[in-house]
């Protein structure tokens, strides 16, 4: 038999239903991934389900945080960039390119702490979540956790407002920019970090609202 009637001869696929995709449509894109995928609220919104609506007052701290460290972030890249933009046009550099980047990167580490820390973003360890989930144990684990929490961030919010006062007349090397600046962010982060620990105390035996990336997970 000849490859013209083997061809021939070869059984159809069977039809497939109008707007179908086809076998090697149906697997997963990133099935031979070598990175995991990220699952946020937006990505996997069961991942949030049942979880209680955060207050107004959360709500809008947290868009006040989220703007600052987007805004940050930024300086960050313009800073950088302009350090490597000086590197080819010396006549443009600036000394201050480098400090305001690593400033506002020191900043953007402590406007976000409370945003993190109230969806779950931060490192943790969880020892024994997976042995006492489900039994009245773990609620009261996640209790002990905020109150430990809630102690740790005031602790640091006040020796943010202590370093404030004692930093503001030491100025930085290219910018003179007060030192106290960066403790009035830690002030702020810290602050809505035992806040937003403090809400979950009420709310331990409710799912826990997460911002679950595979990368941050111990």
């Amino acid at each position: 038999m000849t490859d013209e009637e083997r061809a021939f001869d070869a059984p159809e696929d069977p039809p497939r239903a109008e707007g179908a995709e086809s076998p090697a449509a149906e697997k997963p894109a990133l099935e031979d991934s070598i990175f995991p995928p990220t699952r946020t609220f937006y990505t996997a919104p069961k991942l949030n389900e049942g979880v209680p609506p955060d207050p107004a007052f959360i709500r809008a701290l947290s868009a006040v945080e989220i703007t600052i460290g987007v805004t940050l972030f930024a300086l960050i890249v313009f800073g950088v960039m302009y350090q490597v933009l000086g590197r080819y046009f010396p006549a443009v550099s600036w000394v201050g390119a480098g400090e305001l980047a690593l400033l506002s990167m020191i900043a953007l580490t402590f406007i976000t702490a409370g945003y993190l820390v109230g969806r779950n973003g931060h490192i943790v360890l969880e020892i024994f979540d997976e042995m006492l989930a489900g039994t009245r144990w773990f609620v009261a684990l996640r209790v002990v956790s905020a109150v430990i929490m809630v102690l740790t961030s005031l602790a640091l919010a006040y020796e943010a407002w202590v370093k404030i006062d004692t930093e503001w007349g030491r100025l930085s090397a290219a910018m003179h920019v007060p030192m106290g600046v960066l403790y009035v962010f830690a002030l702020v982060g810290f602050l809505s970090a035992a806040v937003q620990s403090a809400f979950k105390i009420p709310f331990a035996a409710r799912p826990e609202r997460k911002l679950d990336i595979d990368e941050m997970e111990i």
